[in-house]
């Protein structure tokens, strides 16, 4: 299949374009709190609980009666613990009669064991006690809906008494791996054999982006056979991934199968690395060809399935931090095209020098090495050595 300049899109062009094609059907289910790590609220959920459920100590101490302190601080030499003070440490209920707290650091005992206030204490009625409600009330809006849970999320939700909540259901997202040259990951490959490692990669970021992810076994490059697995594929899951068979070979035949199926396809994506990604739905599912090369099959789910993925669950995608750094080297491009760049960052003086990695690198190296991405837009063809420009960051800045 020959690629169109003029029928190619952006990378933003092809995200908006699959959004707008695809009639989202979300689906929700009920799941335990303790399950909900990571996963998204449906609807907004509220507090059944009040707490502290009445007033309570705010800190670790005693309670005692401000009417007792009515003329200064009294002659504690006689008192006796469980009447005219109780102990009340933090989050403690006590009896209605003591109203006022006094923290552990103004007390002490003396050598016969009574009660006595240390040097500097004022006392203060009232002080040190957390009121009814002053933690969570009934009907307070513990989370929004759209949020993705956190493990701080968990406790507030447990502090309100929620111990099931309505979350949006993970999209199942079937991945099919294709190629005649393929052999699964462990199989050492022999002359004209390739290893399909894409598969563990797109896995692991669909489950870490909240996908379901389904592993299909590799399929070999015969059309019948692939559009037999395409149609199983779309009857199983929300969003089908194929990999391989995007470009130009006389073996790609999966962008002519989508071309064929689709309600909506565009192939050709105005970047590099990964521009014969194909998009496209059928059956009202969004189906997106992944080129081959790992680094082009990470860029193309970096862009373009995340987004897919966020915009499900109505959450922003998530921005990589950026900085400006100076090009250690010159860099060319094709103007009518992004290029994404890996960047070796190395500090100097106050700032940053970014080295484009090059072509002639190892996977390995080029995949793990790198500390930036620079993406250099549609209408720039040229950057000289020391031009400043914003990259984002694959790694933190304690890295460099």
């Amino acid at each position: 299949m020959h690629f169109s300049q003029k029928l190619a899109v952006s990378r933003e062009e092809a995200l908006k374009l699959l959004v707008r094609h695809w009639p989202l059907n979300m689906e929700t289910e009920l799941i335990p709190v303790q399950q909900a790590l990571g996963r998204v609220t449906a609807q907004n959920v509220y507090s059944r609980n009040t707490l502290p459920v009445c007033r309570c100590s705010q800190n670790d101490g005693i309670a005692v009666r401000s009417v007792d302190f009515s003329n200064g601080l009294p002659d504690t030499s006689g008192w006796v613990k469980g009447k005219e003070f109780v102990q009340a440490d933090t989050g403690d209920d006590f009896p209605d009669d003591y109203d006022t707290v006094i923290a552990v650091e103004n007390i002490h005992y003396n050598d016969q064991g009574r009660l006595c206030f240390a040097d500097g204490f004022t006392f203060k009625k009232g002080s040190r006690i957390r009121k009814k409600g002053s933690m969570v009330k009934e009907g307070e809006l513990l989370v929004e809906a759209h949020v993705r849970l956190s493990p701080v999320h968990l406790a507030i939700l447990a502090l309100g008494g929620i111990y099931q909540l309505e979350a949006i259901k993970k999209p199942k997202v079937v991945y099919i791996p294709t190629g005649n040259e393929l052999v699964g990951a462990g199989i050492k490959p022999v002359r004209g054999q390739n290893v399909e490692a894409n598969g563990l990669m797109v896995s692991a970021f669909l489950s870490q982006w909240g996908a379901e992810p389904v592993c299909y076994p590799i399929v070999r490059d015969k059309p019948a056979e692939l559009e037999q697995t395409l149609d199983m594929a779309l009857a199983a899951a929300d969003i089908v991934l194929i990999n391989g068979g995007s470009s130009k070979g006389v073996e790609d035949f999966n962008a002519r199968l989508l071309q064929k199926k689709a309600s909506f396809f565009r192939h050709g994506i105005k970047a590099v690395p990964g521009r014969p990604v194909a998009i496209a739905v059928v059956d009202d599912k969004p189906v997106i060809n992944l080129p081959g090369p790992i680094i082009a099959t990470f860029l193309a789910m970096d862009w373009c399935v995340r987004g897919l993925l966020y915009h499900y669950y109505g959450l922003p995608v998530p921005a990589r931090p950026r900085i400006k750094v100076k090009l250690g080297r010159p860099l060319k491009k094709k103007p009518n095209i992004e290029m994404f760049c890996r960047m070796i960052l190395t500090k100097q003086n106050d700032g940053y020098v970014a080295s484009p990695i090059g072509f002639d690198k190892s996977i390995p190296y080029s995949m793990l090495k790198p500390d930036a991405l620079f993406i250099a837009p549609i209408g720039v063809a040229e950057y000289k050595a020391g031009d400043e420009v914003e990259v984002e960051l694959l790694c933190g800045l304690e890295n460099l």
